[in-house]
């Protein structure tokens, strides 16, 4: 069989005249990142033209979770269906940063993270002066960096839904659907030589005792998180992002294109959404962006752009359509303690061992919580740094080189523990403000309430017992705790740390801006998924959750943007 190597060195686009493939003089002696990326994937600028003026059946605003499983969704159902979606960003990593070499850590933190938003004074200066989380704009948004915790909500969790939303996620095949979307495995079926022993010991220590140990649990078990990798057979732990699903996608539908059996996926990036221009019967009819305004004609407009950007693109778009919009801002704050007990609490651990165990409960006043436990046993630090910082069930919630070196004969423990935001403060939420950038014209403010200040207080103690429920087998080990010094040093202590060192100032998991309902009097977006009023947008994310829960939000969200490309389909 003969090997087409000219496909490697050759570009789809022909070269300027002289310039090809050095003679009769050189070629091209530069390219970027979003030159091949683009020719590869994206609509150039010689495309645009064609694009705006083209008809489709959807434009997706978006290229995150949600935006990713509405499209492989709807391609699953219509090979045939004519796709356009608009990314802000442009092309950055390939996939999530820990499946890359432990420098791309560094990449974490401002930029890539924007904040298209101001909060208010009020937020600043009472404490404890939360900031909001911020977005990722490139393409695969937040699914690059996020944590990949993916739990199924039942629906005792999802207080205060309507019951319609709380039946479709009883439907059969909604929960295996996104799961198999986004690649979620039950960290006790890894067994990769990493997650094995530990993991195994963690979950019948758990099982056995958190009843006991946690009064206010209702459940326990081996952390869901999206981390397998069906396509490689000997690779069991590969953190999932959506841009390898997106521009796969889009390298079939260019092939089933070609062949009649399908349609070409459109993807513009570096293309920010500003404003949808509509008639006075909420029709869309056009897209404003900065490269230029887009014909809707008869397409559905899909809004997969996380919780506050579609409620910013809505409000600014539709104005006084649209009064609830913002009503509510609710998410999830959290408080991490990192502990450690003797190595010999465990039975025949291997030098590197890591668990993860999720476990989920509420607070005398019904408000939820959940602990995502990170367990290391790791004898080597500097020789198994690598393999942790690819493993580590969740990056954001890590143990540090301080903490791990002098514990090699320790099992260390980072426990994040996340609490819902009560919808029912008044103080919360998005509002217009003067600036003359619809993007960003937004102030946000969200305070603490006294039924936040209560659960807030439970799940600390929660967070505690979770650490001795998991330690313990026949008794309970001495548990030691990190404190953290002024100088950023720190020391493990039988005392627990103070309230002000474990308590974090920021909003996770940020939803309900545009929370979905029956009346369009007390909601904003129909059982459609479509906002009252507006005829052909349709909404997707944790903006549309009446309550937040504390769970982490994302496979939900697929799941429901999985329901609304079937319904749309059907």
């Amino acid at each position: 069989m003969s090997f087409n190597y000219s496909k490697f060195f050759k570009g789809t686009n022909p070269e300027p005249a002289g310039e090809s493939q050095g003679y009769p003089v050189p070629g091209r002696q530069s390219a970027t990142a979003d030159e091949i990326a683009g020719n590869a994937f994206f609509a150039s600028q010689c495309d645009w033209q064609n694009v705006v003026n083209e008809e489709y059946d959807y434009i997706v605003i978006g290229t995150g979770p949600t935006g990713v499983a509405f499209i492989e969704q709807i391609y699953s159902l219509n090979p045939k269906a004519k796709i356009l979606v608009l990314e802000r960003g442009g092309f950055w990593l390939p996939v999530h940063y820990q499946m890359l070499p432990d420098a791309f850590a560094q990449t974490t933190g401002s930029p890539p993270t924007t904040y298209p938003w101001s909060r208010t004074r009020k937020m600043v200066t009472t404490t404890p002066d939360f900031f909001q989380a911020g977005y990722i704009p490139v393409v695969g948004g937040r699914s690059t960096y996020w944590s990949a915790w993916s739990p199924s909500p039942t629906p005792n969790l999802m207080r205060d839904w309507p019951q319609e939303m709380i039946d479709v996620t009883l439907q059969p095949n909604f929960w295996e659907r996104a799961k198999k979307f986004l690649h979620v495995t039950s960290m006790d079926k890894i067994n990769d030589g990493v997650y094995g022993n530990l993991q195994s010991q963690l979950d019948t220590n758990i099982a056995n005792n958190f009843k006991q140990f946690v009064p206010s649990a209702e459940n326990a078990f081996p952390a869901p998180i999206a981390v397998a990798n069906p396509e490689w057979k000997t690779v069991k732990f590969y953190k999932y992002s959506t841009v390898g699903t997106l521009l796969n996608i889009h390298q079939k539908q260019k092939d089933l294109s070609q062949t009649g059996d399908g349609t070409a996926l459109t993807i513009a990036d570096q293309c920010v959404v500003e404003q949808l221009v509509h008639d006075d019967e909420g029709q869309v009819i056009a897209i404003s962006t900065s490269r230029g305004s887009v014909n809707v004609a008869n397409a559905k407009i899909i809004l997969a752009m996380g919780a506050i950007p579609p409620a910013t693109l809505l409000m600014n778009s539709f104005k006084d359509s649209l009064p609830n919009a913002g009503q509510r801002y609710t998410g999830h704050f959290m408080s991490h303690v990192t502990a450690r007990v003797k190595r010999s609490a465990f039975d025949d651990l291997s030098d590197l061992e890591i668990g993860a165990i999720y476990l989920e409960g509420k607070a005398s006043n019904d408000l939820q919580y959940h602990v995502q436990a990170s367990v290391f046993a790791e004898q080597n630090p500097a020789k198994d740094s690598t393999t942790l910082a690819r493993e580590c069930p969740d990056a954001a919630a890590a143990p540090t080189s301080k903490q791990m070196l002098g514990s090699e004969d320790y099992v260390v423990f980072v426990c994040a523990t996340l609490g819902e935001v009560s919808e029912k403060n008044d103080n919360n939420w998005i509002k217009l403000n003067q600036n003359q950038d619809p993007t960003t014209n937004i102030n946000l403010q969200l305070l603490l309430g006294d039924e936040d200040r209560q659960l807030w207080d439970e799940l600390d103690d929660a967070t505690y017992q979770t650490i001795a429920a998991l330690s313990s087998k026949q008794s309970t080990p001495e548990i030691e705790y990190w404190v953290d010094k002024p100088d950023g040093s720190g020391y493990w202590t039988s005392d627990k740390p103070p309230q002000e060192q474990i308590r974090l100032n920021i909003i996770v998991h940020e939803a309900s801006q545009l929370w979905v309902g029956t009346d369009p009097n007390d909601s904003v977006v129909g059982l459609d998924y479509r906002p009252h009023g507006v005829n052909n947008v349709y909404v997707t994310g944790a903006g549309l959750f009446p309550t937040s829960g504390s769970w982490n939000p994302t496979l939900t969200m697929c799941g429901f943007a999985q329901d609304l490309a079937t319904k749309l389909e059907q």
